[in-house]
């Protein structure tokens, strides 16, 4: 009970300096250190692309709207509002598209931890990565995802712009570029880095097909191969190359460290009160004084240093398994380390530590969308060498389509994506709209992670709890956008 009472003192007197707590003493720059020898980041810089993408970026003029639920990579179009600004700001900076080609060629990204390791033009941007941001643990700002977020605006509407020129070529190798800069982008180390590259990349691979299906007449049949074969499926988003995050342990277990006794390996009732009340005060301000008291009280019954790491490893090894295993695997049902992790005995380990469960169901759909491009773009490339669709997905194997490219990454019994050639006029439900196919179109999609069929009456469905529709591409369907045959 004296116990008790005495960091009820403390932290009374901590809300008396109005809430201020004394930063985690820790040697950030040797954290910052052991982030930047990841493969991720070390290296030579001429294996790196972060220089060649953000020296550029500075230099980008101002985008006629803010990037933002407006402007962003789903919205920009050539039948958007203001086109014609968005247009010109695209054509002024073609340095930019140029940087974002040569960035793509290179091994990696690059970018390294910590904001003094980058230069002060590029912290005056916000393109930086700030470890531990005021001292504070776990307060990491990963500033250059807005610019990130700003750079792909400009692609996608450059992209657009050189197709609407009749530049094809140029458009398809910068929006391929697109695809490949995203995917580096994936490769980084933190969650937030990870999940944020991988939805960017599925919006990159939808806007692709929606490029397919507006600019078809300006695409030959040879580029729509080029792509199924050499460029898409060597992204590699499947579990062989698409690592997850690590970064997230390395912080965890340097937190770790500051709040059990060196000495002891006991957990430091002053430490959990200092530290894990300022964390969750930066969400729950007004829970600041009931926090600190919990924390206290399960500082005196929280697990020991060893076997809060040994937790902590547990539950990374785990997710490691998991992520390597095939995708149907059985043991993907089964319940995580973390979800067996005693909430009281290591609550520290759960309140630092999120779960990354929803990034296998990204990564799911982000394979499930690269091979819907892959057997896009080698319909797209049938039907230009034919001048017609084909009555089955069939007619496509092997040349131009690999039939492991096909298969639905939903379907553990391995069957490909569904196919459907349209020989009566067919309503799909989008969400609130409906929209026509005519005869002779097609349309390829999957049922999707609950494996049933989406339809009324004949009708097709797509949306998220819905069939997945790979072609054609939704957006353009809702948009009205006519298709170029």
């Amino acid at each position: 009970m004296r116990t008790l009472q005495r960091h009820f003192a403390a932290l009374i007197g901590l809300l008396a300096l109005g809430g201020l707590v004394t930063p985690v003493t820790a040697d950030v720059n040797d954290l910052i250190d052991r982030l930047n020898s990841h493969n991720s980041i070390k290296g030579s810089e001429s294996t790196k692309g972060w220089r060649i993408l953000f020296d550029a970026y500075l230099k980008l003029s101002t985008p006629p709207q803010e990037v933002g639920p407006f402007f962003n990579l789903e919205t920009i179009w050539p039948g958007m509002s203001g086109w014609s600004e968005v247009s010109s700001w695209a054509e002024s900076n073609p340095g930019m598209a140029q940087a974002i080609i040569e960035a793509s060629q290179r091994t990696i990204v690059g970018l390294p931890y910590g904001a003094d390791n980058v230069p002060a033009t590029y912290q005056q941007k916000g393109v930086f990565i700030e470890i531990w941001s005021k001292g504070q643990v776990r307060n990491n700002r990963f500033a250059y995802l807005d610019a990130l977020q700003e750079i792909l605006a400009y692609s996608t509407a450059e992209t657009y712009r050189l197709f609407e020129a009749g530049k094809s070529d140029e458009a398809i190798d910068l929006a391929i570029a697109q695809l490949w800069l995203l995917r580096k982008f994936c490769d980084r180390d933190f969650l937030e880095e990870k999940r944020t590259a991988m939805e960017l990349l599925i919006v990159s691979l939808q806007n692709l097909r929606d490029c397919f299906w507006s600019y078809a007449d300006r695409i030959s049949a040879d580029q729509f191969t080029h792509i199924a074969q050499k460029e898409i499926p060597y992204l590699r988003t499947d579990r062989g190359r698409l690592a997850i995050p690590e970064a997230d342990r390395i912080v965890a277990r340097e937190i770790f460290n500051q709040v059990f006794d060196p000495t002891t390996g006991d957990a430091d009732p002053d430490r959990f009160l200092e530290v894990f009340t300022e964390i969750q005060a930066e969400d729950e301000p007004l829970a600041r004084f009931g926090a600190g008291r919990r924390w206290v009280e399960l500082a005196e019954i929280h697990g020991g240093l060893p076997a809060t790491q040994e937790r902590l490893t547990n539950i990374f090894d785990d997710w490691w398994r998991r992520w390597r295993i095939n995708e149907y695997s059985a043991m993907l049902g089964m319940e995580t380390e973390y979800d067996k992790t005693n909430s009281t005995r290591y609550a520290a380990v759960l309140f630092i530590i999120d779960d990354i469960v929803d990034l296998f169901g990204l990564r799911k759909l982000l394979l499930s969308e690269t091979r819907g491009t892959v057997v896009a773009a080698a319909l797209c490339s049938y039907r230009a060498d034919r001048g017609r669709f084909p009555k089955k997905m069939v007619a496509l194997y092997p040349n131009p389509l690999s039939k492991q490219q096909s298969v639905d990454v939903f379907n553990e019994e391995l069957y490909p994506m569904q196919y459907k050639y349209i020989a009566n006029r067919t309503a799909i439900d989008i969400g609130v709209d409906r929209v026509w196919l005519e005869e002779g179109n097609c349309v390829v999609f999957s049922f999707g992670p609950d494996l049933e069929q989406s339809s009324e009456g004949g009708m097709l469905l797509h949306g998220v709890d819905e069939d997945i529709f790979y072609w054609p591409p939704a957006k353009a369907l809702v948009r009205g956008q006519q298709e170029r045959k």
